[in-house]
């Protein structure tokens, strides 16, 4: 089957990518397979498999031509029939990837740019004895983590265990940073919408790998956290927002540690434009040198970035020997209400560590799935799942743009982030390497030349929704997968957005404007098609699975907070219910999310959690 699969791929891929060289469709047919062989949801996989196996026969020829064939993905990517939209979703969004991406390092298409290429890193592995027993056992280093075990350490032994790998010291490649330093080498979907789930795995967690922007938990979040507990000033209250402040003055949180990027000047002066007000982002630094820092997302190295590592677990503040990395929790031992062992995986071995105390800060995607795995029942538990589902926007300037270098994110406008019902949008700038863009904004219709070396004149910005829909865990093994539906109101509210960017663009002198929907909608100015035609087709973008790429570096909610066990799994301490030495400090327990990138909720959270245990 894979010889057939192959046949298909190398005449689908040369009809997309005319001028690639066999030696480059062949490195980016070594990713597709990577890709076929690891994504999470074998289902999908089956039905792209088959339509492969089913193309490769000759008589297909004679009803679809090769020069047809770009068509023929354009045309499935507009049906009507969901099952077609996915294929054409899945073709043109696997292939952008294979072209961005490669097991070398250096995907095909960086040939074709004037983009850094730098050869694949390697892993410092720091081996320590996994102990016989322990009094805190913290399990995940990032956000909810890291300032847990440095609260904890002041009273009690604790270790750290994560799955992921120290941070290498190096200036690490796309694909080097996405499979070593993010969660199923970052190409796990929810089934549904397809949203793909962007998640830290390393020591540090998010904190790690994510774009430094730290912003507060808005005080409109904080009262509805209230009254969905049915609290008073619970989270609304000074001992809340003493914790924000202590994770904002020790994390040297300031808007002076960031200045507008090359890439988002033309946004910020079309946001201006449109009469929408924008503001710098702060960002977690230690200073203002750190700006240059594209390719941070792929595992910091800059050590003026104040990730959870570096600001509460450092060598100065936490013994190394007690950090447990490349060690997989796979679940605890269970009796009598509480936590007796956690049972992890380490170099191919199983461990069982006595511990008196837990603290889950696994992140929302991995902490449901340990107390799942643990036996643990609570009908809350991997439900509520909040993605702040992501979609972009894209303009082509005459001015060169850089599209992935500078600060990660320069501004963020927060004019609509209460829209109706406390629930809206963020507008940010969007740092775009080859597999971000090329994915999400596909362009199969143009000359393939014109379309690749323009690449440095595109820049990015995004939409992110603050979500009322909700995703659930599938539990199967050994791969525990996540379902999630946009709903009507959330939708309404990610097209207004994308409206906005796209006058925002135009306004700022754009050549072109793509959008992240599939087929990708794509103006040009010299095509005379008025824009107010244009952004008639974006409102008209139905709310159906396939019809926009949507992204998500923001999970939570997924063992939300509630006093009463029939509402939620952890209590006002975030102690799970029913278990006397178990809490959680990470961002599933979100009542509501966030509204605003989650860094520092989590980490105030974790705070405000961990100061009581």
């Amino acid at each position: 089957m894979n010889r057939r699969i192959s046949k298909s791929f190398k005449t689908i891929f040369k009809s997309l990518y005319p001028n690639f060289k066999e030696s480059e469709i062949e490195n980016s047919e070594e990713y597709f397979f990577f890709i076929l062989s690891n994504y999470p949801d074998k289902s999908e996989i089956v039905q792209l498999k088959a339509l492969f196996f089913i193309f490769s026969f000759k008589v297909r020829t004679l009803i679809i031509r090769d020069q047809n064939i770009a068509n023929l993905i354009s045309k499935l990517q507009s049906s009507n029939v969901e099952i077609l939209r996915n294929l054409g979703f899945s073709i043109t969004a696997l292939f952008g990837l294979s072209t961005a991406r490669s097991l070398s390092g250096e995907g095909s298409v960086y040939k074709y740019l004037d983009y850094p290429v730098y050869k694949n890193s390697k892993i410092e592995k720091k081996e320590n004895s996994i102990p016989k027993n322990l009094e805190v056992a913290v399990i995940g280093s990032g956000a909810g983590g890291g300032i847990a075990a440095n609260l904890l350490n002041q009273k009690y032994e604790v270790g750290i265990f994560d799955k992921g790998h120290f941070p290498n010291g190096e200036t690490n490649n796309e694909t080097f940073g996405y499979h070593n330093f993010y969660e199923t080498h970052a190409i796990q979907q929810t089934r549904g919408y397809k949203v793909q789930l962007l998640a830290g795995m390393g020591i540090g967690g998010g904190t790690s790998i994510n774009w430094t922007t730290s912003l507060r938990t808005p005080d409109n979040i904080l009262s509805e956290w209230d009254a969905l507990t049915q609290q008073n000033n619970y989270f609304n209250s000074d001992s809340f927002n003493k914790s924000l402040d202590y994770i904002c003055q020790n994390l040297n949180v300031d808007e002076t540690n960031n200045k507008i990027p090359q890439k988002e000047i033309k946004l910020a002066q079309g946001l201006e434009l449109n009469k929408t007000s924008y503001k710098i982002i702060p960002r977690n630094t230690k200073n203002n040198d750190c700006l240059e820092s594209g390719f941070s997302t792929f595992g910091h190295s800059d050590d003026t970035i104040n990730s959870s590592y570096k600001s509460w677990f450092s060598k100065d503040k936490f013994n190394e020997g007690n950090i447990y990395s490349n060690t997989h929790v796979k679940s605890l031992t269970l009796s009598k209400g509480k936590a007796t062992h956690v049972n992890v995986e380490h170099n191919g071995q199983s461990y069982s560590v006595a511990v008196e105390k837990v603290i889950l800060a696994s992140g929302s995607l991995n902490t449901p799935k340990i107390l799942l795995n643990s036996g643990y029942e609570n009908k809350h538990l991997g439900q509520h799942l909040k993605l702040h589902p992501v979609s972009g926007v894209a303009g082509k300037f005459s001015e060169l743009q850089n599209p992935w270098a500078g600060s990660m994110q320069g501004i963020y406008s927060d004019d609509n982030l209460f829209r109706k019902d406390n629930y809206g949008y963020l507008l940010e700038g969007l740092p775009m390497h080859p597999s971000l863009f090329f994915p999400f904004f596909p362009n199969n219709q143009d000359n393939f030349e014109d379309f690749i070396s323009s690449y440095n004149y595109w820049s990015g910005s995004i939409v992110l929704t603050s979500d009322t829909s909700s995703g659930s865990i599938i539990n199967k093994n050994p791969q525990h997968l996540w379902k999630y539906n946009l709903n009507n109101f959330d939708h309404g509210n990610l097209l207004h957005g994308i409206e906005s960017l796209v006058k925002a663009n135009f306004l700022a002198g754009a050549e072109e404007i793509m959008v992240a929907t599939s087929p990708t909608m794509h103006w040009k100015r010299e095509s005379n098609e008025d824009i107010e035609s244009f952004i008639g087709k974006v409102r008209k973008v139905r709310n159906e699975p396939y019809r926009i790429l949507l992204g998500s570096a923001h999970q939570m909610g997924t063992a939300r907070i509630h006093p009463n066990p029939s509402e939620g799994v952890v209590d006002l301490n975030g102690k799970v219910h029913g278990l006397e030495n178990v809490y959680i400090t990470d961002s599933s327990t979100f009542p509501r999310c966030s509204g605003v990138n989650p860094m520092i909720t989590i980490q105030a959270m974790s705070h405000f959690l961990a100061s009581k245990i």
